[in-house]
């Protein structure tokens, strides 16, 4: 029996996209992973291990971060049985600005009914401020997407260091570090409504600290040795990558902490290729992913 000519052109194209240069384009954006990383940190001490499970960049709007595929990812999240969630930010995503605007609360209603132990938090995004363009232009909050993301159920911690339960640990939460753009002749400067001294000011004691910063840029220059680790998105891991390497990252440090697991002296760094995509709908040599932490001290290592 002969194919209708619109079922044989859908057949070839599924199979174009499960092949050769189809996967080279195209499969970065049909499937997630989920990525371990294990850390260990010296400032942690005998404390107990802690399982962080992290969302970034979710960029709703943006094919296919369809809500059929944020229910898939907060399952395969949950099944990882994290101690702690946290979103690290952009909820929205799409062309127009209007149509982001529209995209904000359904991506955090999308990640409504999230659990675990110690909670969830987030932070918020650059993407999260140019998407409330009232909170933009007085570059102060509330932001939107602060306001759909506690109705969906997470603390949002905004330059705001807390201690989740009695977890023997402190977590802060930096607001966006590229949330204002300034063009000149010799390239963008951007800047943010971050403050790392006031958020860190909230910390008392000397319990180990971990960082919650949108953007990775800031790590270098973190000096507070409480601070044991630093989680980070924004990059999208380069977005598109090449042989294993990223053309562009939106920071002034370059490609440096494009993605995975860095460390200076004491201080470590994860930065999650997050789930979505911004600017254009695709990705190239890099999978979305859920970033699942392991945080340990020596003793347990």
């Amino acid at each position: 029996m002969t194919q209708p000519a619109s079922i044989a052109t859908r057949r070839k194209w599924v199979r174009f996209l499960r092949r050769g240069a189809g996967q080279a384009l195209w499969g970065a954006m049909l499937r997630f992973r989920v990525c371990h990383r294990r850390v260990v940190a010296q400032g942690w001490g005998n404390r107990p291990a802690l399982r962080i499970g992290i969302l970034s960049d979710l960029h709703f709007g943006f094919a296919p971060m369809t809500p059929s595929k944020i229910t898939q990812i907060k399952r395969r999240l949950l099944a990882t049985k994290p101690d702690i969630i946290v979103f690290l930010g952009d909820l929205a995503g799409g062309f127009g600005r209007e149509t982001r605007i529209r995209n904000v609360p359904m991506g955090a209603d999308l990640l409504s009914g999230l659990d675990a132990p110690l909670a969830c938090y987030a932070i918020l995004g650059n993407h999260d401020w140019h998407d409330d363009p009232a909170a933009h232009e007085r570059g102060a909050g509330p932001v939107a997407a602060a306001s759909w993301l506690e109705q969906a159920g997470f603390h949002v911690l905004q330059n705001t260091a807390v201690q989740p339960g009695n977890s023997g640990f402190w977590l802060a939460g930096l607001d966006s570090q590229h949330v204002f753009r300034k063009r000149h002749l010799t390239g963008v400067t951007r800047s943010g409504t971050d403050d790392i001294g006031a958020t860190l000011a909230q910390v008392t004691g000397a319990d180990p600290v971990i960082l919650l910063a949108h953007e990775p840029d800031i790590f270098p220059e973190l000096t507070d040795n409480r601070i044991v680790l630093t989680l980070s998105g924004h990059t999208h891991a380069g977005q598109l990558r090449l042989f294993n390497t990223a053309f562009y990252v939106p920071s002034r440090h370059g490609t440096r902490f494009a993605y995975g697991h860095h460390q200076i002296a004491d201080q470590q760094l994860i930065v999650s290729a997050g789930l979505g995509a911004s600017t254009l709908p695709l990705r190239l040599g890099t999978y979305p992913e859920i970033t699942i932490v392991d945080v340990t001290g020596p003793a347990v290592s």
